[in-house]
């Protein structure tokens, strides 16, 4: 269902303990700055639009394919599987495991809250928040994690040049934000002037230094 792309740090030494970053779509060239640190862990979907989306749906476009709604399928084998694999084979600190994404990996990001307690850090840079019935989901049910930190970034224009779902994409973040704050403890909520795919590198420096911190 994806493949993996995983980086060590140079001195990495199994006497030690080290953090475990897994990433939705492997882009873990944005978090080199933590390669030295942390265990990075790229999650690269053989199909994203399955694999990021909690239940199927039309896709907004009618030339593309729908939205299949496997993220069920593809958390359990990332948690039950690919994790207890990874805990095998690499030092890792089980306190601190960080799961996250950007747009509809975000997306899946914030969907786990409800569904495994694994990682003790969850971030979501432009999660596509406006995804069908997502919000009411968020709304009418149990987040499981509860005690998990929540870094949430999203733009103030994402959708801006949109006529479809995707134009309600701020108002529907910023109600997604505002619930998440509501029933979390450890929740940091940011939004920033820039579009869906606008300052992605900016967006992910940011949450280093948040990553950093936590």
């Amino acid at each position: 269902m994806f493949d993996t792309k995983i980086s060590l740090p140079d001195n990495y030494n199994e006497e030690n303990k080290y953090p475990l970053i897994l990433l939705n779509d492997g882009e873990i060239n944005y978090l080199k700055n933590l390669k030295d640190t942390a265990i990075l862990v790229g999650l690269i979907p053989q199909n994203r639009l399955d694999a990021f989306t909690p239940w199927n749906t039309h896709n907004l476009k009618s030339s593309m394919p729908d939205f299949g709604g496997k993220l069920n399928e593809y958390h359990n084998q990332v948690f039950e599987h690919l994790l207890s694999q990874l805990l095998c084979k690499y030092s890792i600190d089980e306190s601190k495991i960080a799961y996250g994404g950007y747009s509809l990996g975000g997306l899946a990001a914030v969907y786990s809250l409800y569904n495994t307690t694994a990682p003790s850090i969850i971030f979501s840079l432009c999660g596509s928040f406006w995804y069908p019935q997502f919000f009411d989901y968020c709304e009418n049910h149990t987040i499981l994690n509860t005690k998990a930190s929540l870094y949430l970034q999203n733009g103030k224009t994402e959708g801006g040049k949109h006529n479809n779902i995707l134009s309600n994409a701020p108002i529907l973040s910023a109600k997604l934000h505002k619930l998440l704050s509501d029933k979390l403890d450890k929740v940091t909520s940011v939004f920033d002037e820039y579009g869906h795919h606008e300052n992605i590198k900016g967006r992910y420096e940011n949450l280093i230094e948040w990553l950093k911190e936590n």
